[in-house]
């Protein structure tokens, strides 16, 4: 065994040695070198750098929300726009669907609604009377229902009426 690793190093050592046979290597090295040319290009002059001043069009204050603006090239005009009323109900600023329908009173052909806020307000209305963020305006009121036309912006400056039914709350 012994032997057998002796003659593998001597192989080994014996491959490393400096033999003539490599000739031909060199002188193909040598010739490549000599023919050899290099070829770059020059890098282009770098340019100059001239910083410019900010000079603000508008100077707004950064602590004031923006106003918002309606877009004038998608807006229309040619189509039914609610007519603005005079005065707001104080029930506009409440989302219809935070209002509650508790009851009627008055008599038949004639009622009265009674609605609660979410403050825990209770109002009495009649047909005619604004309703809700999107304008709703009271139709009827019957025993169980109220009924009411809301009037939606359809985001291009056109209106659309929507009818709702609103049920009254029942709580046993």
């Amino acid at each position: 065994m012994k032997k057998r690793i002796a003659g593998l190093m001597l192989v080994f050592v014996g491959g490393c040695s400096d033999s003539t046979n490599n000739q031909d290597l060199e002188s193909f090295i040598t010739k490549t070198y000599a023919v050899a040319e290099v070829t770059s290009t020059p890098l282009p002059p770098e340019p100059k750098f001239e910083p410019l001043a900010f000079a603000p069009v508008v100077s707004t204050d950064p602590f004031v929300m923006p106003q918002a603006q309606e877009d004038d090239e998608y807006s229309r005009t040619d189509c039914w726009q609610p007519h603005d009323l005079p005065g707001k109900d104080p029930l506009e600023s409440f989302e219809l669907s935070s209002l509650q329908f508790k009851g009627v009173i008055g008599t038949p052909g004639s009622y009265w609604a009674l609605v609660e806020s979410p403050d825990a307000t209770i109002h009495r209305i009649g047909p005619g009377r604004m309703l809700g963020s999107n304008r709703g305006q009271v139709k009827s009121i019957s025993q169980h229902t109220l009924s009411l036309t809301e009037h939606l912006p359809d985001g291009l400056g056109c209106w659309t009426k929507r009818n709702i039914k609103v049920a009254m709350v029942n709580k046993d």
